[in-house]
């Protein structure tokens, strides 16, 4: 069973109603003007509420500069990555008018200022384009939030549909439900485990403190039985051990064990950092799970409902994933436009 998704959607829903600021915008605005600062600024206008005629996206593989005039000897007031949407709302020949926060560092009176607030500014229409158009390239496969050092650890390539399907496969021989050792009643989690019963007490109606127990399955491998854990938005999915109760390991979301039982795959598609957050285990054999890497891979998202995720071999996944610009489509909904990964044990 996937993690319960309610929590995760809504969160997802409302990040989608605008641009994250810090995910495809470099601000990098400074400039030194005298007490009255520039009218420009301080705008009448009430610059976000002006409506959008059409989103577009950057489609430019090396972004596109935000120009103050439609003018390329205008000053240039930020840079926006490869597949950042924009709200359009005029044209001006080869121009397209956008809002957009600007961020803008002043001095005053010898003192450092910054501010930030919505702009009617500039960019040019050859670098704007159709969200179709945002596709993930081989050179985004290995950038991640936090410099992580992937390569050398797993090898990551664009496939085609057709390669992805021949990995299509819905039996897990490690994950097995045992409902005779699982009962739930009034919320309460039950568990047969060697030594007596486990119980896992939900509390559905605590809002922020809420928090609700699924049993998902046993791994005989390690001896285990796996809960899904909700949170008020997110969750994760722990893995007990079947003596005693205790919590073994924690992952992201669903864990993939290769066919041969030596790894353990879990691809969480996190809506706050708009990132996959990619965790590889080694299962040894003592029964232990030894984490061999933990990445949150920038460029691209694993697609949601389902979420599809095969192994094509022992060493090899196959992934549904979208790029992480393109996540939504133009009316807010998911995307189906997607894309597939083959990603190597190395």
């Amino acid at each position: 069973m996937k993690r319960q998704l309610i929590f995760l959607f809504s969160a997802f829903i409302a990040l989608s109603c605008s641009n994250s600021e810090t995910s495809g915008k470099t601000e990098k605005r400074t400039e030194e003007v005298n007490s009255s600062e520039k009218a420009a600024v301080a705008k009448t206008v009430v610059v976000y509420e002006i409506p959008t005629i059409k989103k577009l996206f950057i489609t430019k593989s090396s972004g596109s500069y935000i120009y103050e005039k439609p003018d390329k000897e205008s000053t240039v007031l930020d840079t926006i990555e490869y597949g950042y949407k924009i709200d359009v709302i005029g044209e001006e020949e080869n121009w397209y008018q956008i809002k957009e926060r600007i961020g803008r560092s002043f001095v005053r009176n010898g003192q450092q200022v910054a501010s930030s607030g919505w702009e009617v500014v500039y960019v040019p229409k050859a670098n704007v384009g159709q969200l179709t158009q945002i596709k993930l390239r081989a050179m985004d496969l290995y950038k991640t939030l936090e410099q992580a050092q992937v390569k050398g650890k797993v090898e990551i390539s664009l496939i085609g549909k057709e390669e992805f399907e021949k990995a299509r496969s819905k039996d897990d021989k490690f994950i097995i439900q045992q409902n005779a050792l699982v009962s739930s009643k009034d919320s309460v989690l039950v568990v047969t485990i060697a030594n007596g019963k486990k119980e896992y007490v939900s509390s559905p109606n605590a809002e922020e403190s809420m928090k609700i127990f699924n049993y998902v399955g046993h791994v005989g491998l390690l001896n285990a039985y796996l809960l899904a854990i909700g949170y008020y938005e997110e969750g994760e999915h722990m893995l007990y051990s079947a003596d005693n109760g205790k919590e073994i390991i924690s992952f992201n979301d669903y864990p993939y064990f290769s066919p041969d039982g030596k790894y353990v795959v879990s691809i969480y598609t996190n809506p706050y950092s708009y990132s996959s957050d990619f965790q590889l285990y080694k299962v040894e054999s003592d029964q232990k799970v030894r984490k061999v890497l933990d990445a949150s891979f920038s460029k691209w998202m694993v697609a949601l409902e389902p979420q599809e995720i095969f192994w094509l071999d022992s060493s090899t996944l196959v992934v549904k994933v979208l790029h992480a610009q393109a996540f939504w489509d133009e009316n807010g909904g998911l995307n189906n436009d997607y894309q597939y990964l083959k990603i190597k044990i190395l």
